[in-house]
């Protein structure tokens, strides 16, 4: 849930813009529309309760709004902005207040000086936010200091930035701070929103706030424990050694010095949650894993490519390579057959039989066929598919597989009646063909030729030609690069694809960077091509089987099988179009944010920050682990950094360390500050003093959960 400590919902001084106007019912809607969970109304020196109460009762417990003001102070002759905010069970109260403050002013005279304040609220156990450095109009420290001094409880004072940066300069030098929107238009709102501080932990109510605020142990250890947790009892070492931890479905940290075990903790909890069916593997940062990831060798590669706008043209090859040179019948049979003289062959009209067997007889049959058994498969497929049963009643799956049982049944019958026919000329032909060359070896007699032959010949020749022109016009059609998005690299260099290209060799490629996709040799592919061009070219030429005989003697001949045997690819990475090969930080850094991208039920990350920048780790990395965590997935993360160990405020810190009593773990969190030896329950360390010494990355990183929850 996202906090907003500083909103005006009214225009009250002349400088004030009127969009901060809001009615109670756009309001209501506005903050339904975000993730704000907490508001304060906070107008310039007015407290208006009725509009309170109807923004209340529009939002029906959707999001808590608490009441407060923005008091213009003057201390010294400076004017400075307190904003002040305090329980909704104390509004009526604090309307009384306020009413009686700012009696004969209007909100753009009314000052206040920093004794009243305090006078005047400081009995309704308030939170004062002031604006801090930068934050016009800003109070000094001599003001504040005042304010403690004036006995307001130093818990209950934050220092209000201007953003996030800014907060997390203050905290790193000590100072409690937030920011809220000091909202100038409603239209906005909704997107402003989203760079709003977070709570990590579920905040019930202001009590409950002031409570976290003030570091109440009890308080911290309700607020995790609605976290849905196990306990894991871990044989992570060689030892057999057992090692008990507590985990939350939420970020889990584990830290301690090098040599303590953490990364075989991690393989751990990988396998216990592998041994129970759910997806877990250790990520480890390395740059040579993207190229593994995105298969940038190509050794899978043939799984993307989309050849269906493409012929295999499985057939064609087949038949080229088989090819054989049809006769025609020579003259001289002729001559022979007319000068045979012998009386009882000609009687025998049988061997003179005209040959009733075509070339391609069988391919009509082979089309029903095939036909047949699609039709077939349709049958099976309607059976076994859900959504179809989905969008057709039973009557209408009825009709459909009795009209294509049908069709199947023509299709069998057409088939059987083909093959009849082609087989009873089968042998008709050959009973033929027997019979004269009986009356030939008998008789001396010559039979008359069953045809000239030349319709074969040319039937061949052409047969020949279209074969070798389809498979050069499948060979010569463009194929669609596969594109596949890899990560940002950020705003100025933009997204990093995957880009796959794919050619068909046509026999005058010598591209290094395409390469087969297959063990064949890039010259043999080369080879055939050639001579298929040379086959097409050569289909009326006399010496068109010499093509052929030497495409049959190429020495990889047997594994073209098909065009796709021909194919070419060429895969690598793209920016902006251009060829670009990612750095090894950029690829560990990709390598992370694909790991976080891909959607699973838990994460296990050793040492993730390594090789990537500290912008990156805070800008990219951080946001998406903490997304995880909102989620409900459980995060486990070895580190060493402190920006990742510290600024996704963890459920969970795990220390291991070692020392003379052996090694030992410890369990708890930075917001109650301790860690709990996981076995002797009376040893306990300060997380903070244990993170700043074992955790790199600098001291900044420490305050930061004083954003929301204060500093120790």
């Amino acid at each position: 849930m996202k906090i907003d400590i500083h909103v005006h919902t009214r225009k009250t001084k002349q400088g004030d813009a009127t969009t901060r106007e809001v009615s109670p019912e756009n309001f209501s809607r506005i903050v339904q529309s975000t993730d704000v969970k907490i508001l304060a109304i906070t107008n310039h020196n007015v407290f208006d309760l009725e509009q309170f109460n109807q923004m209340e009762e529009k939002l029906d417990g959707a999001a808590q709004i608490w009441p407060g003001i923005e008091l213009d102070v003057l201390d010294e002759g400076r004017r400075s902005h307190l904003i002040v905010v305090v329980s909704p069970q104390s509004k009526d109260k604090f309307s009384e207040v306020v009413s009686q403050v700012t009696e004969g002013k209007t909100p753009d005279n009314f000052v206040i000086s920093i004794e009243d304040t305090v006078k005047f609220f400081n009995g309704l156990d308030p939170l004062y936010v002031a604006h801090y450095m930068g934050k016009k109009p800003d109070m000094s420290e001599e003001t504040i200091e005042k304010l403690l001094v004036g006995g307001v409880n130093p818990k209950r004072v934050i220092k209000e930035a201007t953003n996030s940066i800014s907060a997390g300069i203050f905290i790193a030098h000590g100072h409690s701070s937030m920011y809220g929107s000091d909202i100038q238009d409603w239209n906005k709102y909704t997107e402003e929103a989203k760079s709003l501080p977070e709570l990590r932990l579920s905040v019930d109510s202001f009590e409950h706030f002031c409570l976290l605020l003030e570091k109440d142990v009890s308080t911290i250890d309700t607020a995790i424990e609605r976290k849905n947790s196990e306990e894991l009892t871990l044989i992570p070492f060689e030892d057999e050694t057992k090692v008990k931890i507590k985990i939350f479905n939420d970020i889990n940290i584990i830290f301690g010095p090098k040599g303590t075990g953490k990364t075989k903790i991690l393989k751990s909890i990988a396998k216990h949650y592998s041994n129970r069916g759910l997806k877990a593997s250790l990520f480890e940062s390395a740059p040579d894993k993207l190229a593994d990831r995105f298969d940038i060798k190509g050794e899978n590669v043939r799984s993307i490519v989309n050849l269906s706008e493409v012929s295999c043209c499985s057939e064609e090859i087949n038949r080229i390579k088989k090819a054989k040179e049809t006769d025609i019948t020579s003259l001289h049979k002729y001559v022979e057959f007319f000068n045979s003289e012998n009386k009882n062959a000609k009687k025998m009209k049988v061997k003179d039989l005209p040959k009733l067997i075509s070339e391609n007889s069988d391919s009509k049959f082979n089309e029903y066929q095939d036909a047949y058994k699609k039709v077939k498969d349709m049958l099976v497929f309607l059976k076994q598919n859900g959504p179809i049963n989905e969008v057709t009643n039973e009557q209408e799956r009825t009709q459909l597989s009795d009209s294509l049982n049908y069709v199947s049944s023509k299709l069998s019958e057409g088939a059987w009646d083909l093959y009849s026919d082609w087989k009873s000329s089968q042998l008709t032909d050959s009973i033929s063909k027997r019979f004269r060359e009986e009356v030939t070896r008998k008789t001396g007699e010559r039979s008359k030729p069953s045809g000239t032959g030349f319709k074969e010949f040319a039937t061949n020749r052409i047969n020949i030609e279209r074969d070798a022109r389809k498979i050069l016009s499948n060979i010569g059609k463009n194929i669609t690069d596969e594109v596949e998005k890899v990560g940002m690299l950020g705003p100025e260099k933009g997204e990093l694809k995957c880009a796959t290209s794919f050619k068909f060799q046509q026999g005058d490629i010598h591209d290094a960077k395409y390469i087969t996709m297959t063990s064949m040799r890039k010259t043999d592919q080369k080879d055939f091509v050639q001579m298929i061009k040379d086959v097409k070219r050569k289909s009326t030429s006399d010496d068109l089987f010499d093509s052929i005989t030497q495409l049959n003697d190429i020495p990889d001949i047997d594994k073209i099988k098909s065009i796709s045997d021909l194919l070419l690819f060429w895969r690598r990475f793209t920016l902006q179009g251009e060829q670009y090969s990612p750095s090894n930080g950029e690829c560990s850094m990709l390598n992370l944010h694909n790991e976080l991208d891909e959607e699973k039920e838990i994460y296990i990350l050793d040492e993730p920050e390594r090789s990537l920048g500290n912008e990156y780790i805070n800008d990219v990395i951080i946001p998406l682990i903490n997304d995880k965590a909102v989620q409900g997935k459980i995060v486990f993360i070895s580190t060493h950094d402190a920006n990742v160990a510290v600024r996704t405020l963890p459920y969970n810190s795990i220390y291991r360390c070692h020392d003379i009593d052996g090694y030992a773990t410890y369990i708890g969190n930075p917001f109650s500050n301790n860690l709990v030896h996981a076995v002797d329950e009376s040893k306990v360390l300060d997380w903070k003093k244990i993170s700043m010494k074992t955790l790199e990355g600098g001291q900044s990183a420490f305050g930061e959960r004083g954003k929301i929850y204060g500093n120790n």
